[in-house]
C-alpha cells in the first residue's frame, strides 16, 4: 500500500469511528450524520480498493461507482451487502444531511459498518 493509500485509509477509519460513536445516539440528527459518514466510508473504500484506477472514479453514488468498476474490469470483490444496498447507501450521502425527516435504521447502519470494516481490512487493494 502506498503512502497516499495509507493516508486515505486513515480518512475511511475516521468516518468509521464517527459511525461507531454515533449510530445509536438518542438524537436523530446525530444518527443521520452517522449514516452520512457510513456512506462516505463505503464510497472511499471502493475508491481505495480500486487503487490507481480509482482516481477516475468520481461521484458519490455507490451503485454508479460499482457499475464503473464492473464496466472497466476493476475487480475489487465488492461485498454482496454493499452491492444489494448500493442505492440505499447512496441516498445517505445527501438525504441524511439535508432532510431531517429521513429515516435510517440503526441496525442498517451497523450491518453496513460491519461489512465495510471487514472489507477495508481485507488485503484486496490495488496499487
Amino acid at each position: 500500500m502506498t503512502r497516499e493509500q495509507k493516508l486515505y485509509k486513515a480518512l475511511i477509519k475516521a468516518d468509521l469511528k464517527l459511525v461507531t460513536e454515533n449510530y445509536q445516539d438518542a438524537d436523530k440528527a446525530i444518527r443521520l450524520q452517522a449514516a452520512y459518514h457510513m456512506q462516505q466510508a463505503v464510497e472511499k473504500t471502493i475508491k481505495l480498493k480500486a487503487g490507481i484506477e480509482g482516481l477516475n472514479l468520481w461521484g458519490h453514488e455507490i451503485d454508479v461507482l460499482i457499475k464503473k468498476c464492473d464496466d472497466n474490469n476493476i475487480n475489487i470483490d465488492i461485498p454482496k451487502l454493499i452491492r444489494n444496498k448500493a442505492d440505499v447507501i447512496s441516498h445517505w450521502e445527501a438525504e441524511c444531511r439535508y432532510y431531517p425527516v429521513t429515516v435510517v435504521r440503526k441496525d442498517s447502519i451497523k450491518k453496513v459498518f460491519d461489512v465495510t470494516l471487514e472489507w477495508l481490512e481485507s488485503g484486496n487493494t490495488k496499487k
